[in-house]
């Protein structure tokens, strides 16, 4: 049954909850090798011989996404420019400790905070904005989701709906730092069980990556890690640049062996110097990712 599972991670024959699995694919090679100890414990180490080559086959194809990533950080950069730091972090809706949430955005030091399900921390926001003033989202809790805070002026901000399910779960900030431009993207895509609808949302946030010139910073609850080939493939089309490392964020319990599904990314001269992951998660059923920016010169 495990081959079975890590040969649907490989291929993608388009059934639901595929992009789950490829997200765990590197905890399943994990059980896989454990299978393989008892197997080998118990007399059979033939087969186990053959499964463990099956199992390499599979890790190798998700180190293959995670390299072609991380090739990318090599492109050189100019000088550094200006510098911030980043809080994402989605706050869950049914936050039971939300003013103990609250109080950590508001006193964590981030510059610029992408918060997700907003709605739980909705009875806080003014005790954020008091040190983050500038606001997009979340103007209507009925249809809130998604918000960005920031001590730098936004400039022409927007949240916009994402196909299929028209949900406003995408945040398009320009905003100005020490002088430099930079563009700060939210995202927070559907739960891994809508696979289809998961690919119609990055295909849109594709399309919308393309349009904006200059510096990125893209974050989100991507729902998928990105060893994914959803996710990988949006990497390569827009040329996404990752953090030195990835830090899991769900689920909570599993601390840092669980699956980095919240994501930081750049394109452009920004770059991720470096990335950690709240050891408490302040009621969420999500770690924050705390990051610090760096915006280089073109060369």
């Amino acid at each position: 049954m495990l081959a079975v599972i890590l040969i649907i991670t490989s291929i993608s024959p388009g059934i639901p909850g595929e992009l789950l699995l490829q997200s765990l694919r590197f905890h399943l090679v994990a059980l896989g090798l454990v299978l393989t100890v008892l197997m080998v414990i118990f007399g059979a180490k033939w087969r186990a011989a053959l499964f463990f080559v099956f199992l390499c086959g599979a890790f190798a194809h998700g180190a293959f996404y995670v390299w072609e990533f991380q090739k990318r950080r090599e492109v050189p950069v100019g000088a550094l420019q200006a510098e911030f730091s980043y809080l994402n972090y989605n706050v869950l809706a049914s936050n039971q400790t939300a003013d103990v949430a609250a109080h950590y955005i508001a006193t964590s030091g981030a510059d610029v905070a992408l918060i997700m399900e907003t709605p739980g921390v909705v009875e806080y926001l003014p005790e954020i904005e008091a040190v983050l003033p500038y606001r997009l989202g979340c103007d209507r809790v009925a249809t809130c989701d998604i918000s960005l805070f920031s001590r730098f002026p936004i400039e022409i901000g927007e949240i916009r709906d994402i196909p299929p399910f028209r949900r406003a779960r995408l945040a398009i900030a320009p905003m100005t730092v020490e002088g430099v431009k930079v563009t700060v993207v939210g995202i927070h895509l559907s739960k891994p069980y809508f696979d289809e609808a998961s690919l119609q949302e990055l295909g849109y946030l594709r399309y919308t990556l393309s349009k904006i010139t200059g510096p990125i910073v893209l974050s989100g609850d991507f729902n998928a890690a990105a060893w994914s080939a959803p996710l990988a493939f949006l990497g390569r089309a827009q040329e996404l640049i990752p953090p030195p490392t990835y830090r899991s964020t769900w689920p909570v319990e599993f601390g840092e062996f669980g699956v980095p599904i919240d994501n930081i990314f750049t394109k452009g001269d920004a770059r991720i110097i470096y990335t950690t992951s709240g050891k408490d998660s302040f009621g969420s059923n999500h770690r924050y990712l705390f990051a610090r920016i760096g915006l280089y010169a073109p060369l």
